[in-house]
């Protein structure tokens, strides 16, 4: 029998295992604990341990909780759940001097739920398959992890603790990347949904800098951030309905900061309809990442970026599309675009567009298409058009293989893609909602190799999808992931050209 593999961290030793020809690591923290005293702290490294410890198991989730749509599609964390959830995961070839490139994966979960524990995220397939080495970690979320206190005597650094708990994680792999037989100059952080967003995010924190030399950016909403103020505000209401002020939440029970968590939730609308999310202005994020990548956040860093082609139809998964009305139709999109009469307009403009090419186009295929477009491709090729303008290497994709549930009408949604960055088509919920067979595989393969190509040397391209070309203003070129595997030039224009009369700097 082969021994565990061991690994001397800075704070002390770690014992993993080995598991289909990996050396595997679960549970190492990488910060002090953040319970009791420490609640809504800022992150600090943690204090070490004598002899070996057991890494064979992973830690607690963070609190949350969860609804129909995590339950069907296992995005609920399956262990126990506790404050002390600020640990990491590595799975590695081996623990040589090699210097693989480095994966690091952050979580979505539209920032109040999620986990790197998920067996949807178990990493040993694109390990294995890339020769990387891959980690996944756990940071806070809700209100423990985005609740603005940072101005609140006794609270100081209390502000985006979730990012901060990311970038905590990413200095402990540059620290540590070489000893788990990876490269700590060749670090790639990738996300979706809340993580890509994430992403996002550290890209224009002061404290992140130098963490990762790229990024991979899957469905994001580069607009998901609210202001310091509203911040503040919103943490006002929040402890108010625990009958408390801002300063007394620290001996507050879990079950009563998750129980006033959904009750604020309840109340919306939010911006991107979750009232916890990254908060700009103040000390660790000064601008909004849109601000901050416009004015050279980010620089020297490679970046592919992408969505889903119909992100928000999995937001209707337990909505009847025939009862949406043309009226209910126009009521939410006026909630998102800055007046009633934009909504009409860029509604119109949607049906007919949908009905030109064909394609389903009732008051709910309306709302989805422009929500889709609104929230999380319009912004995102921003940044693309920004990263390009000054010279550094960014690639775009779309992924479009359709779900099979609910007779096909989900289409290419959100979240659609997560089995496929892992090759985990056989984890819990995903048969259902992703199908499986021998062209999901392939198109996992083709997927997981971009990926580690795009890790190992900053470009994606590899054999089975040949040249993936960068984005640039003259060659505008999108990557499909689909069925097929596409090289499209200037995808999706005729959306943003509808979006371009719209005047983003008064959406609140």
């Amino acid at each position: 029998m082969s021994r565990a593999p061991e690994v001397e961290t800075a704070y002390g030793r770690v014992r993993g295992r080995r598991e289909d020809g990996l050396a595997v690591f679960r549970g190492i923290p990488f910060t002090a604990p953040v319970s009791g005293a420490r609640r809504f702290a800022a992150p600090a490294p943690p204090a070490g341990w004598s002899g070996v410890r057991e890494a064979a198991a992973f830690g607690v989730a963070p609190p949350q909780s969860s609804d129909l749509l995590l339950d069907r599609l296992g995005l609920h964390p399956p262990g126990a759940q506790g404050e002390d959830a600020l640990t990491l995961n590595v799975w590695t070839p081996a623990c040589d001097g090699a210097r693989r490139p480095v994966l690091v994966w952050i979580h979505g979960g539209a920032f109040q739920s999620g986990s790197g524990s998920l067996p949807l995220y178990d990493a040993r397939r694109l390990a294995r398959r890339g020769d990387v080495v891959v980690v996944t970690f756990d940071y806070r979320v809700g209100a423990l992890g985005f609740l603005e206190l940072d101005d609140v005597p006794g609270f100081e650094g209390a502000s985006n603790l979730g990012l901060q708990d990311q970038s905590a994680a990413l200095r402990f792999v540059r620290a540590h990347a070489d000893r788990f037989g990876g490269d700590p100059a060749r670090v790639t952080v990738f996300g979706e949904s809340a993580g890509a967003g994430s992403i996002l995010a550290l890209l224009a924190m002061p404290s992140a800098r130098g963490l990762f030399a790229r990024a991979v950016v899957q469905s994001a909403a580069p607009n998901g951030v609210i202001h310091v103020a509203t911040a503040r505000d919103r943490a006002a209401r929040f402890a108010a309905k625990l009958g408390r002020d801002r300063a007394r939440l620290r001996d507050v029970s879990i079950d009563a900061l998750l129980d006033a968590q959904a009750e604020l939730a309840a109340e919306g609308p939010w911006k991107m309809d979750m009232p916890f999310v990254p908060v700009f202005g103040g000390e660790t994020l000064p601008a909004a990442p849109l601000a901050a990548i416009a004015a050279g956040a980010g620089a020297g860093i490679d970046l592919v970026i992408g969505t889903t082609d119909d992100e928000m139809r999995l937001y209707a998964y337990f909505e009847a599309p025939d009862s949406l009305t043309e009226a209910e139709v126009l009521r939410r999109l006026a909630l998102e675009l800055p007046g009633a009469g934009d909504a009409a307009r860029v509604h119109e403009a949607f049906r007919a567009l949908l009905a030109e090419r064909g394609a389903p186009h009732a008051p709910a295929d309306v709302l989805w298409a422009v929500q889709t477009e609104v929230r999380l491709r319009h912004h995102s090729h921003e940044v693309a058009v920004r990263f390009a303008a000054r010279g550094d290497r960014v690639f775009v994709h779309r992924f479009g293989w359709r779900s099979p549930d609910h007779a096909g009408w989900l289409g290419a949604c959100h979240a659609l893609d997560l089995p496929f960055t892992f090759g985990n088509l056989d984890a819990p919920g995903m048969p259902a909602f992703a199908g499986g067979g021998p062209a999901a595989e392939a198109l996992a393969h083709d997927w997981m190799d971009a990926l580690c190509a795009f890790a190992r040397c900053g470009d994606p391209s590899h054999a089975s999808i040949g040249t993936w070309p960068a984005w640039t203003a003259t060659r505008r070129a999108t990557l499909h992931f689909a069925a097929r595997r596409e090289l499209r030039e200037a995808s999706g224009e005729a959306e943003r050209r509808i979006l371009a009369e719209v005047d983003w700097a008064a959406v609140p």
